[in-house]
């Protein structure tokens, strides 16, 4: 990516928007047996989770404040590495009980969680305690309600979003304030912010596209969904169904743009970084992310780089997406039942104290993560962070504007790595062996179909 993100400011980039989506390659070791409590005092109970950066400083100031605010619990924060490592453990824990009371995950193993039969739906807790659920935003509680049951408490929402450099939006003439509408429209964009080298080298392109989520991403923001049965949500997912012209549309518009320059391969990124860094040393001008990478990107913005003016909008969408069709994630807390009755009960105490609008508030300010409780936004915490940070405003405005629908709350299906996976190597035989893009579009649809065939049989659904 050349030799300036070398220099201090891209290597301190690199290593705080690892918060975005909690990526890394380090797994740090818990320090002491996962659950062990003491002989007597407060019921002892360990998260783990995966974040990094501001949103673990900020997750960690909470769990210090719960704790000194109480005497009958006592929770542990582990970071266990990426959330693939953590899931790993979970599962290579699982056969011992060796496991925290509290898994905070991505969204994407909601099906393995439930199918695993290792958790209690927070359903049970919240019909017992007539837990007043009126002041969440609803999208984050049908986000893991499946089968008619509240599965994790929604903690935390983002929304996928472009991230642009105004700086270098001035420097073609394009209007700062006015980000790509369109996929189309990006295209054109990119056209404009191409520069290349006396010999023909690109040296910037418009945007820094790395290997991810983004065609489920693209096709939720048509209204197409990705798999059979509303998305999974109503009914187990059988097959996919992103072989479509949406699908076709954009796999083609993905490979012409890398093709001609005008888009910058960063690969997988499993760092969430590489967009960012690209950004940073002026390789791109725009890249796809998150806005749980919000408040990490600032902090690092503010310690001075230089030529980068950060604007965020909505994910531009193939051409004849609707208005407001901006995706979302939904970041929850699991209550896992291989754990002692006393702390699950331990487990959903602290969890209504995270959903208290003060809690998700100094959440939001901290990390970039959207508040589920909607009268948070009126605390002062929530306030302060929008008035010295209009990005916050922007995130928060996509996400309580998005639609319900079973596109924008996103698929669920059991087998979700193998078929990320299966589209994982159809873009990357696309872009780096030659292969045809609907080709690769159909070879990535049968190999994510036999996914979830021999995952159905296994688990009998």
């Amino acid at each position: 990516m050349g030799k300036s993100l070398l220099s201090p400011i891209a290597v301190l980039l690199l290593s705080v928007t690892l918060a975005a989506c909690g990526g890394s390659e380090k797994v740090t070791p818990t320090p002491e047996t996962p659950g062990a409590s003491p002989a007597a005092g407060p019921v002892t109970i360990d998260l783990w989770h995966s974040q990094l950066a501001a949103n673990e400083e900020t997750l960690n100031r909470l769990v210090d404040r719960f704790n000194a605010s109480q005497n009958e619990v006592s929770v542990r924060a582990f970071f266990q590495g990426t959330y693939d490592d953590a899931m790993a453990k979970l599962v290579a824990s699982l056969p011992t009980g060796d496991v925290p009371a509290i898994m905070f995950p991505r969204d994407t193993y909601m099906q393995m969680m439930i199918d695993g039969g290792a958790v209690t739906p927070v359903q049970e807790f919240i019909d017992r305690d007539g837990y007043d659920l009126s002041d969440l935003d609803q999208k984050g509680v049908q986000y893991y309600t499946t089968q008619g049951k509240l599965w994790a408490m929604p903690f935390g929402m983002e929304v996928n979003v472009l991230y642009y450099n105004k700086v270098a939006f001035r420097e073609v003439g394009l209007d700062p304030e006015r980000p790509p509408q369109d996929l189309e429209e990006l295209r054109q964009y990119s056209e404009k912010l191409l520069k290349r080298d006396a010999a023909g080298n690109v040296v910037r392109s418009g945007i820094a596209l790395d290997i991810a989520r983004w065609p489920e991403r693209v096709l939720a923001g048509h209204g197409d969904l990705w798999v059979d049965n509303e998305n999974g949500r109503e009914g187990r997912a059988t097959k996919v169904l992103f072989d479509n012209d949406t699908g076709r549309w954009f796999f083609q518009w993905w490979h012409d743009m890398v093709d001609s320059g005008l888009a910058f391969n960063i690969g997988r990124n499993p760092s969430f970084a590489e967009g960012f860094l690209a950004m940073s040393s002026g390789r791109a001008a725009m890249t796809f992310s998150y806005s749980s990478a919000l408040r990490s990107v600032i902090d690092v913005l503010e310690k001075g780089v230089q030529g980068v003016e950060v604007g965020i909008s909505r994910l531009p969408g193939a051409p004849g997406s609707p208005d407001k069709t901006t995706c979302i994630t939904s970041y929850g807390l699991w209550i896992l039942s291989a754990r002692p009755k006393a702390e699950q009960e331990a487990a959903w105490k602290f969890i209504k104290w995270l959903m208290e609008p003060e809690q998700q508030a100094e959440l939001f300010a901290g990390s970039g993560y959207l508040p589920v409780s909607r009268s948070s936004v009126d605390l002062p915490a929530a306030q302060d962070a929008i008035a010295r940070y209009p990005l916050f405003r922007e995130a928060l405005d996509l996400y309580l504007n998005a639609p319900a629908t079973p596109a924008s709350l996103m698929a669920t299906l059991g087998p979700v790595m193998k078929v990320d996976e299966a589209v994982y190597r159809g873009v990357e035989e696309m872009l780096t062996a030659g292969k045809d893009p609907e080709q690769a579009l159909k070879d990535a649809a049968s190999n994510a179909n036999a996914a979830i065939a021999e995952y159905n049989q296994r688990v009998g659904g």
